[in-house]
C-alpha cells in the first residue's frame, strides 16, 4: 500500500527517533499523528512537517493510561478516518549523566536492580510496555476492519541481551519484542504485520554521540509499504537493513 494513502501514528514523536520517523513518513506522503507528553515538542514537529507540505496532527497525553491510549486512536480516526501504521516509540531510558541531570519524562537513573526504586520500575514499565500494549490493543480492531495495518515496536540491543544497572529498561525491551512476535501470530490472515525494530547501536538523542536518528527511517518506510505482511514477527536491526543484511 502506498505510503501516500496511509495514516500513521508515532508515539514519542516530538524528538529523537520519533521525530525522524514522523518526518520520514510525512515526506513519503503519509498523514501523521504525533503523540507525545510534551506539547511544545510535538507541535514543533507538526510545524516542521507542515513546512514540508505534509499533514500532521498532535495528540498530547500519557499513553500508559487506558483512557488516553483509547483516546489517541479515536482522535486519529476522527482526523484521518483510518489507522494504517502504529509506531510504538515512546519510552524512558536508564542512564548515568555526568552532569547528574535526570529528566523524568525521558531518563531515569541507572543503578543495580536492588537499588532501583519501585516507583522508577513502575514509571518505566508504564511508559515502555503498558503504553505499547494499550496503543496496540486499541489500534488492532480498526486495522482488522481495514484488513491492513503495520505495528512497530521500538526495541534496542537491550531487547535480547542483559545490561547491568538497567533492569526495567531491559525487561521492557525484551517484552516489546515478545509482544510484537505474538501480535504477528495473532494477526495472520488479517493483513497486519507486527515487528520490533531497533537502530543497532546508540542514537544521538541528547547530543552525547551516536548514530543519526534517521537510521531507522528506510526500514520503517519499507515495512509500511508492504502490500501483504511478508515481513512480520521479526526483530530487525536498522543498521543491518541499511547494509543489505536480511538475516533476521
Amino acid at each position: 500500500m502506498k505510503i501516500a494513502d496511509q495514516a500513521a501514528i508515532v508515539t514519542g514523536g516530538g524528538s529523537g527517533l520519533g521525530r525522524a520517523m514522523a518526518t520520514g513518513l510525512a515526506k513519503a506522503g503519509a498523514q501523521v499523528l504525533i503523540a507525545d507528553v510534551r506539547e511544545a515538542c510535538a507541535d514543533g514537529v507538526r510545524r516542521e512537517i507542515e513546512n514540508l507540505g505534509g499533514r500532521a496532527e498532535v495528540f498530547v497525553g500519557d499513553l500508559g493510561q487506558e483512557f488516553i491510549g483509547r483516546g489517541m486512536i479515536d482522535y486519529a480516526l476522527e482526523k484521518f478516518g483510518r489507522v494504517d501504521v502504529l509506531i510504538n516509540n515512546a519510552g524512558l531510558r536508564m542512564e548515568v549523566h555526568d552532569d547528574a541531570v535526570y529528566e523524568e519524562w525521558r531518563c531515569l537513573r541507572q543503578r543495580p536492580t536492588h537499588e532501583v526504586p519501585v516507583s522508577d520500575w513502575d514509571l518505566l514499565i508504564g511508559v515502555n510496555l503498558r503504553a505499547v500494549y494499550l496503543c496496540t490493543h486499541f489500534a488492532l480492531p480498526q486495522m482488522i476492519k481495514q484488513r491492513h495495518g503495520v505495528v512497530i515496536g521500538i526495541s534496542s540491543n537491550a531487547g535480547h541481551e542483559g545490561v547491568a544497572d538497567k533492569c526495567a529498561y531491559v525487561a521492557s525491551k525484551h517484552a516489546i519484542e515478545g509482544l510484537m512476535k505474538t501480535v504477528a501470530k495473532e494477526m495472520q490472515g488479517h493483513g497486519i504485520s507486527a515487528n520490533a525494530i531497533h537502530p543497532g547501536g546508540r542514537v544521538d538523542v541528547d547530543g552525547r554521540g551516536g548514530q543519526p536518528a534517521e537510521v531507522v527511517v528506510p526500514l520503517v518506510l519499507y515495512l509500511a509499504e508492504q502490500d501483504q505482511p511478508t515481513i512480520t514477527g521479526k526483530v530487525i536491526k536498522a543498521q543491518d537493513w541499511n547494509a543489505g543484511v536480511r538475516n533476521f
